[in-house]
């Protein structure tokens, strides 16, 4: 039967994929550069720029493979059974354990099946590659599979994950390299890892200076206030809106973002989001360390819910107000110390998820389904859960 199932996996696949062609050819200037003889099975490794990442490489890419996908695809009742049915993705806990991902995945490649998986886990805010697992490297000769790298050029700029629309432009996927098992099992896992990021590594902005495109589009400064958590005129943290054609702080900065993804406005002097995002990484780690005395409160959201997820299962257990301290998250009557966490990350456009030491798992969203910048959160969280010289050693 499972034999079956994989067929008609492949038989989908090959049904599916001009279809997806035509979906894309309608939104972006795609192009597909033609494929490399792939092995029999392998893991494929790309970088991740947006959630269609997956279906730009089963349009592009000649073979079927199965994706990993974050977990709260799984608790959707009805339409988590269909995904199921039709791709039966490998689950992975963003924030959380990636212990039975990693064992699902090599299963699979032993089995004869070929896997992607976005190394990653987030897609990227500023269009720079933002690293792998140090575990990647020893799953990966662990696996005794062929390895694919891969990489997506142009689709930071076709949808930045900030944004709230599509804009049309050149997108496309390509393969980079294709590693045999005896070259991997000749090497360090520290050097698996170094090789994939090599490959999958890309700079949108770079390669953008480097040769001009322009990404036209509507609503094209809509959701920056996503990613421009910090202010460079004011120092003050979540005070940046945006407009369908700007973005301000009520001190007095403002500015737009152009069809070439090119910032420009007066109260700041940064060119691009990656400029920006340097600039702000500095100052939330500068932030100074807690006191002892009462917490420093940076962010906070109204109407929150605080789910915990187990087993595919998402139980409310508080909500109210969520404020992130120079300490910890609270909600309600419920603390979480940064410290006492093991991981803290962010899905889609702001969703917070995060595990504790000891193994519990949750989720926060607004009351309201409706997103909120839980990206300020996770730089909360990476300040305070070591102190910097920590952070270094680690």
């Amino acid at each position: 039967m499972a034999g079956d199932h994989y067929r008609f996996h492949k038989n989908l696949f090959r049904m599916c994929r001009p279809v997806l062609r035509a979906w894309f050819n309608s939104r972006y200037e795609m192009s597909y550069p033609e494929m490399p003889k792939l092995p029999e099975h392998f893991l494929l490794i790309s970088n991740h720029v947006t959630n269609a990442d997956p279906f730009l490489i089963a349009a592009t890419l000649g073979r079927h493979v199965y994706f990993v996908a974050t977990e709260h695809l799984f608790r959707l009742g009805f339409r988590s059974r269909l995904i199921r049915f039709l791709q039966d993705p490998i689950p992975i806990a963003k924030g959380g354990s990636t212990s039975g991902a990693v064992l699902e995945i090599l299963r699979r490649l032993r089995e004869g099946k070929s896997i992607c998986l976005f190394a990653e886990g987030n897609c990227t805010w500023d269009g720079r590659a933002i690293g792998i697992p140090p575990a990647t490297g020893k799953m990966v000769r662990t696996s005794r599979a062929p390895l694919v790298t891969g990489r997506i050029i142009g689709g930071y700029f076709a949808h930045p994950r900030w944004a709230y629309t599509d804009r049309k432009g050149p997108q496309r996927f390509e393969v980079v390299h294709v590693y045999q098992p005896e070259e991997l099992a000749a090497m360090k896992p520290e050097e698996i890892n170094r090789l994939i990021l090599a490959d999958i590594g890309e700079d949108a902005y770079e390669r953008q200076l480097a040769d001009p495109r322009p990404y036209p589009g509507k609503g094209l400064c809509r959701g920056l206030e996503r990613t421009l958590l910090a202010c460079p005129k004011c120092h003050r943290i979540a005070t940046i809106r945006s407009t369908d054609d700007s973005f301000y702080c009520d001190c007095g900065l403002k500015g737009q973002y152009d069809t070439y993804g090119m910032l420009s406005g007066e109260g700041f002097a940064f060119t691009t989001i990656r400029e920006w995002e340097d600039w702000q990484r500095a100052f939330f780690r500068d932030l100074p360390s807690p006191s002892g005395e009462q917490e420093t409160v940076y962010a906070s959201d109204t109407d929150m819910v605080l789910y915990q997820v187990a087993g595919h299962r998402a139980t409310e257990s508080a909500r109210g107000h969520l404020s992130g301290t120079d300490v910890s998250l609270k909600l309600g009557e419920r603390t979480f110390p940064f410290r006492q966490m093991a991981d803290l990350a962010v899905r889609l456009h702001g969703t917070v998820t995060f595990s504790m030491k000891d193994g519990a798992y949750y989720e926060l969203k607004k009351a309201d389904k409706t997103d909120y910048s839980g990206r300020i959160y996770k730089c909360l969280f990476e300040r305070f859960a070591h102190e910097p010289e920590e952070a270094k050693r680690l």
